[in-house]
């Protein structure tokens, strides 16, 4: 398997980090009900920014992942906070971010669809505007993902067919 068309979406990159990062582990503390999970985001996001953008930052991640596991159909699928690659579901949050952030409404609320396929997609593009607001001004600009690497992710395994 290669990763042509991927490379754009390297979690080397801080703010895609930070926001893979912060929805993997805000996803676990829900799961698991593990605050840890929360505080190893707090203190990724306070190590980068400083504890006051990062508030600001986490309170509006913290809304968006909230709004994003209520609305949605399904398990979002998310790898283990380590992996350093993504699966579709964490690209296709990327995506909706990014969308927001570029004004490219359409291709946020296309992501938001796939992501949550319900009916309250408004909710989930208004949290996401939230935080891409709150990202750029901290400086975090999301590169956009091309449609090219979106394809290339169907050969990586989803997570739970890891487990």
């Amino acid at each position: 398997m290669t990763d042509s068309g991927l490379s754009s979406i390297s979690l080397d990159r801080r703010a895609e980090r930070l926001v893979v990062l912060g929805m993997r582990g805000w996803l676990a503390g829900y799961e698991t009900g593990d605050i840890a999970c929360w505080e190893a985001v707090w203190n990724d996001y306070c190590r980068e920014l400083g504890p006051t953008r990062a508030k600001r930052v986490v309170s509006e991640l913290a809304g968006w992942v909230r709004v994003l596991r209520s609305e949605a159909c399904r398990t979002i699928d998310c790898y283990p906070r380590p992996c350093k690659v993504m699966c579709r579901d964490e690209c296709l949050a990327l995506r909706l971010v990014s969308g927001c952030q570029k004004g490219m409404r359409p291709l946020a609320c296309e992501s938001a669809c796939q992501l949550i396929a319900g009916a309250r997609i408004d909710e989930l593009v208004s949290a996401a505007e939230c935080l891409a607001a709150e990202l750029a001004e901290a400086g975090l600009e999301i590169e956009p993902i091309s449609d090219e690497a979106m394809m290339a992710l169907a050969e990586r395994p989803a997570p739970r067919a890891l487990s």
